[in-house]
């Protein structure tokens, strides 16, 4: 998700517009909604070839996740802002809020392979689900056979929480499980 030369943290992807004067939905990725202010420099793309520039945001939260209306200088329709439906929100890791100890940024944990204490390797993370009490892994499987209520499944949730998290290293792309949850 992120570019050697210049590091950038997926925020947020566009949804549908809002009104007829350009503004546009969001649902934000981000555990950081408040740091995104007008005026701020946002990109379309992970290289940062297509800037754009916040004119309004307004954020709200909704079903466990941020959602923002943005209005970005220079969309001033609601076809120009049709245009940006699903598009990927990124900012640059300058611009990021500093982490505190055991905080870790989605984009760093996605790709992250997963093992478990006793069994080796389990899979590695797609995605990140963030739901109102706890964050959840979605772990895509590896070479071993998981069977989810008897019914073969190519990818499982495992609770982002401590009881079953024992060690996460993103420097080395590698998260360590206590345990294996009892559904899988």
């Amino acid at each position: 998700m992120a570019l050697k030369s210049l590091k950038v943290r997926l925020i947020g992807i566009i949804g549908k517009p809002h009104g007829v004067k350009g503004e546009l939905t969001a649902r934000l990725l981000t555990d950081y909604p408040k740091s995104i202010k007008k005026g701020d420099f946002l990109f379309l793309d992970e290289k940062c070839t297509k800037r754009v520039k916040i004119e309004n945001i307004n954020i709200s939260g909704f079903k466990g996740y941020s959602r923002a209306v943005f209005k970005f200088e220079g969309i001033d329709n609601r076809d120009k802002a049709e245009e940006l439906r699903e598009t990927p929100l990124y900012r640059s890791a300058k611009t990021a809020p500093k982490l505190k100890t055991g905080e870790f940024w989605v984009d760093d944990i996605v790709t992250c392979k997963v093992y478990s204490r006793d069994s080796g390797f389990i899979g590695t993370v797609v995605e990140v689900l963030k739901y109102t009490s706890n964050d959840n892994l979605v772990i895509k499987k590896g070479d071993r056979s998981i069977n989810i209520r008897g019914v073969k499944e190519d990818v499982f949730l495992v609770p982002f929480i401590e009881s079953y998290i024992e060690k996460v290293d993103t420097k080395d792309k590698k998260i360590v499980l206590k345990r294996i949850p009892e559904y899988i």
